[in-house]
């Protein structure tokens, strides 16, 4: 009898189905998250109110990589139970940094998506989960400035630059701000520590990479950004090994190669910004200088590309500005703007021949009716001495010229 009783305890184990969120539980050890969300999804139809089930389907989302749907759970779980799920949060030691990460992740979905209120909602956690992490301050700052809030983005500012006085983001949009706002001279003084800093960081980010020669390479270091912004890993890891040094490539320096790149944006940016003030200052000749060192840093940033290239047009240096134009041309083979700019240098370089051929092969092929095109060529064919070019050329300018 007791053998039966035993039996029969046996077969109730095996036939009692574990509670959804156990086997969540087993599910997100195994890494199977999408058997987990199916058992948390479950277990919540049963019971909605438990916070627990929205913590563990915010761990699912994040091992599935959905940012938003995972801070919308977490958040979703704070109102059922707030001091209880920011505790369950914090009791996951070994998974702090993980979950913000994905909240940091989440946030800047939102902002691409314009959803600034659900956006500072997320940021919170975050603060709350680290508050002496400089980044979600600075990302808080953007957030506010979108939503044209300056006090509450100088707040943030403010914090940041309070848990750490040399971060050179923090400075970038301070600086950046106050350029938006025309205060000039003030956006000159942020800025100008976000250089000191940024640069500060290059070099010794710089140091590591370029460890195995004798200094920073700005060729390769250009090579780097290039694949870096175009994703391609497999010519990366390679560079890393043959270029840099490394056998382990992305392995070893995958992380300084991030930071690298990251630096050289906000570096670049920085001086880019530099000189639009003082070109709204009246300085264009301190403008040029900024702008050219953006370009050092950043040789593809096309507003510098533009900006520099005007400004060299202004000071008459028409070789150097068609480099500029030709550079955009090169990474925007359809940019109609800068290829009339390349045509314009070469007519004032008096290279008639190569200007007339920009005009007629790339201007107006991309631009039909483009009439400033149009009006350039009946200049150049009169100073080629070609008169009956330059006067047709005159009259189809006119002609569109009156239909409009």
């Amino acid at each position: 009898m007791k053998k039966l009783v035993l039996l029969g305890l046996i077969v109730l184990f095996v036939g009692c189905p574990a509670a959804p969120k156990n086997s969540a539980r087993i599910y997100i050890e195994q890494g199977d998250y999408t058997r987990a969300k199916e058992q948390i999804l479950l277990g919540l139809k049963g019971d909605p109110g438990d916070y627990e089930y929205y913590c563990l389907l915010a761990k699912t989302e994040i091992g599935l990589s959905n940012w938003e749907a995972a801070s919308k759970a977490f958040l979703d779980g704070l109102q059922v139970d707030s001091m209880k799920a920011v505790s369950w949060l914090r009791a996951d030691e070994r998974n702090i940094s993980v979950y913000w990460q994905a909240f940091y992740n989440a946030a800047l979905l939102l902002i691409t998506e314009e959803k600034f209120i659900e956006a500072l909602r997320v940021l919170n956690i975050g603060t709350v989960l680290d508050p002496k992490d400089v980044d979600i301050y600075i990302l808080q700052a953007t957030v506010y400035t979108k939503m044209s809030n300056e006090a509450k983005a100088r707040e943030a500012y403010a914090t940041a630059l309070g848990i750490d006085p040399e971060n050179p983001e923090a400075y970038l949009l301070i600086g950046t701000s106050f350029f938006n706002r025309k205060e000039y001279d003030s956006a000159v003084v942020k800025l100008s520590e976000a250089i000191k800093f940024f640069d500060d960081r290059y070099q010794r980010t710089g140091k590591v990479l370029f460890q195995n020669l004798p200094a920073i390479d700005k060729d390769i270091a250009h090579t780097i950004l290039r694949l870096a912004a175009s994703k391609n890993e497999a010519d990366l890891d390679q560079l890393v090994k043959v270029k840099l040094g490394f056998d382990a490539g992305l392995n070893a320096m995958g992380a300084n190669i991030e930071k690298f790149y990251k630096t050289c944006i906000g570096y670049a940016h920085a001086y880019y910004y530099m000189g639009m003030s003082y070109y709204n200052q009246k300085n264009e000749a301190l403008a040029l200088q900024n702008i050219e060192k953006s370009l050092e840093i950043m040789p593809d940033d096309l507003d510098a590309l533009y900006f520099g290239g005007e400004l060299l047009i202004r000071k008459g240096k028409y070789q150097e500005a068609a480099r500029n134009f030709e550079r955009i041309t090169q990474l925007k083979s359809d940019d109609i703007t800068a290829w009339f700019y390349v045509a314009v240098c070469y007519t004032q370089l008096k290279d008639y021949p190569k200007a007339l051929d920009i005009y007629e092969t790339k201007v107006l092929t991309l631009d039909p009716k483009n009439i400033d095109a149009m009006t350039n060529l009946a200049y150049v064919y009169r100073e080629m001495g070609n008169t009956k070019k330059s006067v047709e050329w005159l009259l189809k300018a006119e002609q569109l010229q009156k239909e409009k």
